[in-house]
């Protein structure tokens, strides 16, 4: 597959395989992504009969944890928060583990349990993190939950829960190696942080674009609006 790339202000977007990508950066602080779990899941749920788009497909590289651990022995001791399947063993070198308190609207699961896996793990690695000392289980940051109503990929996290995990982690340049549809990459912009994202499927890449263009947009329309951006 060809490689692109495209520079929106603060933001740089890569179109290809990260492995690849990765020894050619330089300059990254921190790492914040959701990289494939391993599980080679594959949504089969519908609403009322109505299924995503996405439904039935697989994640590239999903198939196992090859890519997510390469990123890991990438990143070395910078500060990583990296999302993960409790069904799949944790990451080399992991420090603590969040839990992101989904809310009632996610998880079906297994149908014949009485609960439902409304939560995700956060693998917390490297060094260099700041903030107040915060509880591990992070409520209120739930996202949006059907496609129709705005979500655009099968595994999207809010920008709320990405500028939250942002602000934990220090320096300037923030690489997400597995970007999706840019949920990371938005919240860098609305962080005023420098972003770099990957994501191997052009369907996605061309929604992270889309969205980080409106995001941009949106961010500098003050400044156009009191005539000070110049």
């Amino acid at each position: 597959m060809s490689e692109s790339r495209v520079e929106i202000g603060p933001v740089t977007l890569y179109c290809g395989d990260c492995l690849k990508i990765i020894p050619t950066l330089s300059g990254i602080d921190a790492i914040v992504t959701d990289p494939p779990y391993g599980i080679n899941f594959a949504t089969n749920h519908s609403v009322d009969g109505v299924r995503a788009s996405w439904f039935g497909k697989t994640i590239h590289g999903d198939e196992n944890l090859a890519a997510r651990d390469a990123i890991v022995r990438w990143a070395g001791d910078r500060p990583t928060l990296m999302f993960g399947s409790w069904k799949m063993p944790k990451p080399e070198g992991t420090r603590a583990v969040l839990i992101w308190d989904k809310g009632p609207q996610f998880g079906m699961g297994d149908l014949s349990l009485p609960w439902k896996p409304s939560w995700e793990e956060i693998y917390v690695i490297g060094k260099g993190f700041a903030g107040k000392r915060d509880e591990g289980v992070i409520k209120g940051r739930s996202g949006v939950s059907w496609e129709s109503k705005g979500r655009c990929h099968p595994n999207e996290k809010p920008v709320e829960l990405m500028k939250y995990l942002l602000r934990k982690t220090l320096g300037e340049i923030v690489l997400d190696p597995f970007m999706g549809s840019g949920s990371t990459l938005e919240a860098c912009l609305r962080t005023g942080r420098k972003g770099v994202g990957i994501e191997k499927d052009p369907h996605y890449f061309a929604i992270a674009c889309e969205r980080i263009r409106k995001a941009w947009a949106e961010e500098n329309a003050p400044l156009y609006a009191t005539g000070e951006a110049g």
